[in-house]
């Protein structure tokens, strides 16, 4: 069976050997209607088993994906509507917005058991999305090189950008200065007692 879906309804179509052609050809059984999406009696009565159970699963499916799809635009569109409630609430304060704060507490704490449960808990979250948003705000910028000619041949000079940091030595480590204190010896002088030459 196939299924076309068109404005309104969905066209459930056959295909059947047709022996003067020598190939199968196209029949339509039947439709259904796209707002209301039940087997109707016409339909049912056209059909075999096998194809009924054919239509009622592809019903199934396409109610499960519609449903899906509503779900995730729910989810993706959920942030903006709730910076527009926020606005909201800081300029409303009457009943209507009490009765709106009680239903928006209550399903918040639902998303967040649901979120939690996920595998998607506040930390985690967070901790990513500052990640992310540290390795957008840092790209890489190219090394710029200049070409100096001399005598005809070009050689490639990299100059550091500013972008780029530039790392400091690194400090020396106490540890043989004290260790001298510990044996008497003054930090001017080096290991053999005498002062450092100048």
């Amino acid at each position: 069976m196939q299924f076309r879906e068109r404005r309104r309804v969905i066209q459930v179509i056959r295909t059947v050997y047709d022996p003067d052609l020598k190939r199968g050809r196209s029949e339509l059984v039947g439709k259904i209607d796209k707002a209301a999406p039940v087997v109707t009696d016409k339909l049912q009565k056209s059909c075999t088993p096998e194809e009924l159970s054919e239509i009622l699963t592809y019903l199934d499916d396409r109610h499960n994906r519609l449903r899906n799809e509503a779900v995730r635009a729910g989810a993706e569109t959920l942030p903006a509507q709730m910076r527009e409630a926020a606005e909201y609430f800081r300029t409303h304060r009457d009943d209507d917005a009490r009765a709106f704060a009680t239903e928006i507490r209550l399903a918040w704490e639902e998303l967040k058991t649901a979120l939690r449960e996920s595998g998607f808990s506040k930390s985690k979250v967070l901790k990513r999305g500052a990640d992310r948003d540290k390795v957008a705000t840092l790209p890489e910028a190219p090394t710029p090189t200049v070409s100096l000619s001399v005598e005809g041949a070009a050689e490639p000079v990299s100059v550091r950008s500013p972008a780029q940091p530039v790392r400091k030595p690194r400090a020396r480590k106490a540890r043989a200065v004290s260790a001298a204190a510990v044996e008497g010896a003054s930090p001017d002088m080096d290991g053999a007692g005498s002062p450092p030459a100048v």
